[in-house]
């Protein structure tokens, strides 16, 4: 099964000019598919994956309270997807209602502001812990004059895919096997993630029948998507990051087709 699904995808990723990075991982069965899996992409909202992981991370380890509230400035709105942006400055919301805006609406100024509360080193540090080597937050979204100077945020197939087979599984581990989120942490981020009003790529052709958490990425010809899918009998992640589609939705059907290959030879 694998290899015949191995064929079938890299002929696929052969049909088309895009850079295309792949991964494909077993959560309850042995499986691991990759295609350029270990290539460098810019993430784009990507990262707010491993991102929501360091939250929970720092949640059940006492550095967060997620009842803690902050308060919308003038200075905190940010350019591209998300509501938070258009409300009223002063707006009062609590870190977990960031993580949830910032996970089902992609929602950019969220995102920042939670980037500002708990700090870009300690979440390198978590992606330290995890062992991930080629992941990277290194800015805030839409911080042109940071990525001028060569502070990008970068992800690659293998390691998104890894981190979401963890979560499915039931705990995310450091490199040294130690628990950094729980199972009802995970299962928390699963939810958010099913939530996902972004549903037009991993998602879009699937049968009714399938559950999809799933968190997608874009920015300047890199359209990604990332997910844990769920079948009737079986479960796997599944990460799809491209660069080089000359439009959003070239590459929106390209990924829904890889997606749907991928839930007929599984299911």
């Amino acid at each position: 099964m694998q290899q015949q699904l191995r064929r079938e995808l890299l002929a696929k990723v052969g049909s088309v000019s895009a850079e295309i990075g792949l991964a494909v991982r077993g959560v309850d069965f042995d499986l691991q598919v990759d295609i350029g899996s270990e290539q460098t992409f810019r993430s784009a909202s990507i990262i707010k994956v491993p991102l929501l992981a360091a939250l929970f991370w720092l949640s059940e380890s006492g550095g967060l309270d997620w009842q803690q509230t902050l308060s919308l400035r003038e200075t905190d709105r940010t350019l591209g997807s998300g509501i938070l942006r258009h409300l009223h400055t002063g707006l009062t919301v609590t870190l977990y209602d960031l993580a949830v805006l910032m996970i089902v609406l992609s929602d950019n100024t969220a995102t920042n502001m939670i980037i500002d509360y708990v700090g870009v080193e300690t979440v390198a540090g978590f992606l330290q812990e995890l062992g991930l080597h080629r992941t990277t937050l290194q800015r805030k979204m839409y911080n042109f004059g940071a990525a001028e100077q060569g502070k990008e945020n970068l992800c690659c197939a293998a390691e998104i895919a890894d981190l979401l087979q963890q979560m499915a599984q039931g705990e995310i581990r450091a490199s040294n096997g130690s628990v950094l989120v729980s199972r009802q942490g995970c299962e928390q981020m699963l939810q958010m993630m099913q939530a996902q009003f972004y549903r037009d790529l991993i998602p879009y052709l699937l049968p009714q029948e399938a559950k999809v958490a799933n968190k997608t990425g874009e920015v300047s010809g890199h359209h990604h998507d990332c997910a844990v899918v769920w079948t009737p009998n079986r479960c796997y992640s599944l990460a799809v990051l491209t660069r080089g589609f000359e439009h959003r939705r070239v590459a929106a059907q390209f990924i829904a087709d890889l997606s749907l290959t991928i839930y007929e030879s599984l299911r």
